[in-house]
């Protein structure tokens, strides 16, 4: 598939607008029923990391296959590996730079950040170490991996079925503790990024098409599972837990509605491949990844600077409707801006690799 298809593009500008959401999480707290708006949001928007995971094993195959294993394992590891190296110098950077505009130990700051329970296994498998996590590219990488031993012993008939088996096994023990405690993190790479990267590519190995003249029906889906998420999501965290949403915010990473809510939305953009084509969403859909490893960063930056417009201003503008509104939307513009002005500074290489510099000062 040479071209691109500008639903998938236009989806992954969604989705990582819901990722920020998730992590700047507007309206919590926010009088009333701020927590209600916020739970429906952050929950509505939980196709936004399978989707991307999903994307990826669709793509990954139309060029993996059993002579090629070894070599497109290890250039994902080398492109995934510039990002995540990126990532952490990127908000180690931010700690430092807050903690010199407070007049902080920069030392300390790092440290307290995150470098003081500092574990080989939560920087290279987990990716949650060192303040922002970066856990997507970890499991995306270990996913990937697993989906290539499948293919590299040639037993892809068997791949959807584990990976399902390994996510209903993360599905129970994350949600539903009186049916299966586990005793061991469930988001991470084999729980739950290995079955989406499996789906999307069982999906284009058996060449699923959605037939164009069904695409309503697909949008009815969408909208039907979105529904069936919010109620799991609801019972999962309140009525299950016996929790009050008005009072607190309980969410889970992932539910059973999460898999066809994102099958709906896949066949969706499936059947539609041309939807937002002549919007802006498929361009910023294409930088979403630099959306994902700076929006962390910009929004603690942004939160920074209150001490000096907020005097200023004479009010707080995180109590107001308008902060509430406009928040998600800064951090995403900022944080775009600030990635494609880094590859203006060459500082990073949009299609390639994210620490060029390194191999400079190398040469």
């Amino acid at each position: 598939m040479s071209d691109r298809i500008h639903s998938i593009d236009t989806l992954r500008a969604v989705a990582i607008f819901f990722i920020v959401v998730a992590h700047v999480q507007p309206f919590r707290g926010f009088e009333t029923y701020g927590n209600y708006v916020y739970f429906a949001l952050d929950t509505l928007g939980q196709f936004d990391v399978p989707f991307f995971f999903a994307t990826s094993g669709y793509f990954l195959a139309e060029t993996l296959n059993v002579d090629n294993v070894t070599s497109k394992v290890r250039n994902t590891a080398r492109k995934l590996g510039s990002l995540y190296l990126f990532g952490r110098l990127v908000s180690v950077a931010t700690v430092a730079a807050l903690a010199l505009f407070v007049g902080d130990s920069v030392t300390n700051a790092v440290v307290a950040d995150g470098l003081s329970n500092l574990s080989l296994l939560d920087v290279v498998y987990y990716g949650t170490a060192l303040t922002v996590p970066l856990w997507f590219l970890t499991a995306l990488f270990f996913a990937i991996a697993f989906v290539a031993c499948f293919v590299k012993f040639e037993k892809t008939r068997y791949l959807l079925p584990v990976a399902a088996l390994v996510h209903l096994v993360g599905i129970l023990g994350t949600n539903y503790q009186m049916v299966l405690d586990v005793p061991f993190r469930t988001r991470d790479a084999l729980f739950f990024g290995f079955f989406y990267v499996a789906l999307g590519y069982q999906l284009n190995a058996i060449d699923w098409t959605p037939d164009e003249r069904r695409r309503r029906l697909y949008a009815a889906a969408v909208g039907v599972f979105a529904g069936i998420q919010l109620v799991e999501q609801y019972a999962i965290s309140y009525l299950i837990r016996d929790h009050t949403l008005g009072q607190e915010i309980h969410l889970t990473a992932y539910t059973f509605s999460t898999v066809f809510f994102v099958l709906a939305v896949f066949a969706y953009a499936l059947s539609n491949p041309e939807w937002g084509k002549n919007t802006i969403l498929p361009k910023v859909g294409r930088h979403a990844l630099g959306i994902y490893l700076l929006h962390v960063p910009v929004f603690r930056l942004v939160h920074a600077t209150r001490r000096i417009w907020g005097p200023m201003v004479g009010i707080d503008l995180t109590s107001t409707l308008l902060w509430q509104l406009l928040i998600t939307p800064l951090v995403c513009v900022l944080s775009l801006a600030a990635y494609l002005l880094m590859a203006k500074l060459e500082i990073i290489e949009l299609e390639g690799s994210h620490i060029p510099w390194l191999h400079r000062l190398r040469s």
